[in-house]
């Protein structure tokens, strides 16, 4: 694995070592602290447990300390001036160092939470800089958004894993090697990434019953404002995207007793009703791939076609992934799910269709 491991050690007095008088505590709720993502800011501290929330800062000075926990199964990539990132690793309240020396004068922050909900809730608390040191005002986010509701393909699950026979260890999952944030990156826009490893859009993974119930599938899950807690609600209007990708149905028939095509055409018409009620005009694509064929794939095609033919629109767009494009090797990481590699040739295939709809151009050198 290319990316270095830092393991940080918890510090009762957090900055004791590096010396108290030299630094200044910036809380997490400092204006100039920026979020991107579903974030709760209460006693000077972020909350935040969906894959894919970034935290970005501007400052001066040669050293940055950062205040975090995120539990044993929670990772974080650290990015400094879009040096190779670093992988943080904070089980208790630490204050963790960057370990490369800094040239004096202005850096950006770009921490981003890697892995998905199961693995924990992060608390963020701040940063360290010097006591002489700025923190600057941040630069303003894209103007394009793009909302991905998906599974375990989405979270990036498995993708920096050795092969498809190596099991799942929360290390080895990579958001920024899914095939969203790649889009993202690739148009340059925002991104949330809904998402939740083996949920479906009516039946999770393994769920002995058609329909799962104890465990709410991933339809009811678009206004959590923290994934698996139904008592918060995220204000949609925070977020209105100019573009809803949809990967769902890969659980839902990965295991027998499949769902009832009504049942599941039903849930996927609704939540699309859903989305386009909340975001109108909203562009919304329909993804099935890489890890399963039929009959997910008709159905979700008849999903978008009840849908156009509802509402009168074009605007909602299927796009198949065959199972096909991804070979047995390299393109496999933990537990058969798409490498970084894998999840590169998916992403391009989706790219062009979404950059032709939405009429924007893309730039990537990941892609070439």
């Amino acid at each position: 694995m290319k990316q270095l491991f830092i393991f940080a050690i918890a510090m009762i007095l957090f900055v004791s070592a590096k010396g108290q008088e030299e630094w200044q505590n910036i809380p997490a709720s400092h204006p100039s602290i920026q979020y991107m993502g579903r974030v709760e800011l209460q006693d000077n501290k972020a909350m935040f447990n969906w894959p894919g929330v970034v935290i970005s800062a501007r400052f001066t000075g040669s050293e940055l300390g950062i205040r975090i926990k995120g539990g044993s199964r929670n990772y974080f990539n650290v990015w400094v001036d879009d040096r190779q990132e670093k992988v943080l690793h904070a089980v208790n309240d630490t204050v963790w160092w960057y370990p490369e020396y800094l040239e004096r004068g202005e850096h950006k922050l770009r921490l981003v939470k890697r892995t998905e909900a199961d693995m924990g809730m992060a608390v963020f608390s701040g940063i360290y800089i010097g006591k002489k040191e700025s923190l600057l005002m941040p630069v303003p986010l894209p103007e394009r958004k793009i909302l991905f509701i998906g599974n375990s393909i989405t979270c990036g699950y498995g993708a920096e894993g050795k092969d498809k026979t190596e099991s799942f260890l929360p290390e080895t999952e990579n958001c920024e090697k899914s095939y969203a944030t790649i889009i993202a990156r690739a148009f340059g826009a925002q991104y949330q990434l809904i998402s939740h490893s083996g949920l479906g859009m009516v039946r999770n993974y393994g769920d002995k019953q058609r329909l799962s119930v104890k465990i709410k599938p991933m339809p009811a899950r678009l206004e959590y404002l923290f994934d698996k807690d139904s008592t918060k609600q995220f204000n949609l209007n925070l977020f209105k995207p100019d573009a809803v990708v949809i990967n769902l149905g890969t659980n839902d028939f990965s295991t027998q007793p499949f769902p009832y095509e009504n049942d599941f055409t039903e849930a996927g018409v609704k939540l699309i009703q859903k989305i386009r009620s909340s975001f109108p005009g909203v562009k919304v694509f329909c993804i099935t791939g890489p890890m399963i064929n039929e009959p997910c794939y008709s159905y979700t095609k008849k999903i978008v076609e009840s849908v156009r033919t509802e509402m009168n629109t074009s605007d909602i767009i299927f796009v198949g992934v065959p199972k096909d494009l991804l070979n047995t090797g390299s393109d496999l990481g933990s537990d058969w799910h798409p490498s970084y590699k894998g999840q590169i040739k998916v992403t391009k295939l989706i790219l062009p269709v979404i950059s032709t709809v939405l009429d924007w151009n893309y730039v990537s050198d990941e892609l070439k």
